[in-house]
């Protein structure tokens, strides 16, 4: 989208003062808060760009520093991306931000890469059931769609990771559950090896492919109780292949390697 002029944010937006004097010490995320909510409203369009750093501290009279944690904060929920070192633009969050933050509270509390796996056990199944139940047409033909891309693709495995997670975004959308969908898109890179064994990724790659062509005949033939079946089996499949690959399950989510979206 075309970049536009930068808004104007007032201070009345933060319910108070916002001398910096009389700032809290958490004045940064109130100034993010607000630009969130204006991005959400769509008072701040997707693509427009953002206040500078002075020209926020000069509306709002607070230092730079506390706008540039602002900004730098609105960046990490997703609600804005840099297209140049001087120019931040709005965006619409897509789950990103969810990711990390999901990912940095397992690590902070030692969970396991077993415990993501039980949860994901349990969430995509109830997932899969849903999209059975409220399917449309239009729906159905997406996913055949995406089939079809997975085919296409199905000795990269780059791109096969991205018409999988196409394929999970699809069926998150067709449950109409979002707090279900958000769940499960947020632990979706934690479990994620990388492979670079030209055996192991063909292997991972028709896994995936035959493991969509049952689920997505499941929906089909408006089945919830055998989606759920064909996806919980489809997942326990899922963690035996990636134990070959070299997970250990019982292993703590870290940063590094196994884990890595």
């Amino acid at each position: 989208m075309a970049v536009h002029g930068s808004p104007k944010i007032a201070r009345a937006d933060f319910g108070r003062s916002t001398r910096a004097a009389q700032l809290p010490a958490s004045a940064y995320e109130e100034v993010a808060s607000a630009l969130r909510q204006k991005i959400r409203s769509g008072e701040i369009g997707e693509g427009d760009r953002l206040p500078a750093e002075l020209t926020l501290a000069q509306e709002l009279r607070i230092s730079r520093s506390t706008v540039r944690e602002a900004l730098r904060v609105l960046q990490a929920w997703g609600f804005a991306r840099r297209v140049s070192p001087r120019v931040l633009i709005a965006s619409r969050s897509t789950g990103e931000a969810a990711q990390r933050e999901t990912h940095i509270a397992l690590m902070e509390r030692k969970a396991t890469h077993n415990d993501v796996y039980e949860t994901i056990h349990v969430l995509a199944p109830a997932l899969v059931s849903l999209a059975a139940q409220r399917a449309t047409p239009a729906d159905i033909a997406i996913l055949q769609s995406i089939i079809k891309l997975q085919i296409s693709c199905r000795n990269d495995i780059i791109q096969t990771n991205q018409v999988v997670e196409k394929f999970q975004a699809a069926i998150a959308t067709i449950s109409r559950n979002p707090a279900m969908a958000l769940a499960r898109s947020s632990l979706r890179h934690v479990l994620m090896p990388a492979v670079q064994e030209p055996k192991a990724v063909a292997k991972l790659a028709d896994w995936a492919l035959n493991g969509h062509r049952k689920i997505l005949a499941t929906i089909e033939s408006r089945d919830p109780e055998m989606a759920a079946l064909v996806t919980r089996r489809h997942i326990e499949q899922f963690r035996r292949h990636w134990e070959e690959a070299g997970l250990d399950f019982q292993t703590e989510i870290s940063s590094l390697g196994f884990g890595v979206g």
